[in-house]
């Protein structure tokens, strides 16, 4: 018989980590653990219980890493275990920026699920993946006739500059990415000049003229309790 894929699902949101359940299995997969912090993935993968990771972005726990540390650390310490990333922040600036470091796959949480089995099958097969949610995306990133500025920033400044457009204030970034709220504020003035404008309400009427402003209060994640 044929060796089940094994997938290990990081979140922090009991309704993801059921519905995830729920639909891995149904199609066929081994759901080796669903856990919220970044410890319990290591003891799963140093046991050996996961050959695809599915984790939110925005890592959960309190251990001090951001998401970019989190992905980073996984990759380094596993590297024979590709990584899907399910998130709800999908703004062109933040999955162009995951896919330059080489993210296996992303798939948002606007996504329908069926994106999300797709996507462990093609990283099962050793294929990246990105979601039509997530091409759409980082094609508009792409498309922009000053794309080529973007690699003036530093990573941290473009995860800062993505979590800005989903729309999250300087303390929510903060929270979620685990630093300083003067050192996000820091980065989001330095990453506007960096791209040419003279502050972040010039950067904002930029990014809602090329469609690239992600306003949450107008979108949902995908049910769960329905997979």
């Amino acid at each position: 018989m044929m060796k089940r894929t094994k997938v290990a699902v990081v979140d922090d949101h009991p309704l993801v980590l059921c519905g995830l359940r729920k639909a891995l299995e149904d199609a066929g997969f081994d759901v080796s653990g669903t856990v919220t912090s970044p410890d319990e993935l290591v003891e799963l993968l140093s046991a050996s219980e996961g050959d695809v990771v599915v984790t939110d972005y925005s890592r959960p726990g309190d251990q001090g890493l951001d998401g970019w540390q989190f992905l980073a650390s996984v990759s380094s310490d596993f590297p024979e275990v590709p990584v899907l990333v399910y998130s709800e922040f999908d703004d062109p600036f933040l999955v162009g920026s995951l896919v330059q470091r080489g993210v296996a796959g992303f798939v948002s949480k606007r996504d329908e699920m069926h994106e999300v089995i797709a996507a462990v099958r093609a990283l099962a097969r050793g294929d990246r993946y990105l979601s039509s949610v997530a091409q759409g995306s980082l094609r508009q990133f792409e498309a922009l006739p000053e794309y080529k500025r973007f690699g003036l920033l530093t990573r941290r400044q473009m995860e800062v500059t993505g979590l800005m457009l989903c729309g999250l204030s300087v303390c929510e970034t903060a929270r979620l990415l685990h630093r300083r709220v003067n050192t996000i504020s820091a980065q989001r003035t330095e990453a506007c000049r960096r791209l040419g404008f003279s502050g972040e309400s010039e950067m904002y009427r930029f990014a809602v003229g090329h469609g690239l402003w992600l306003d949450r209060s107008s979108s949902s994640e995908h049910d769960l309790r329905a997979a």
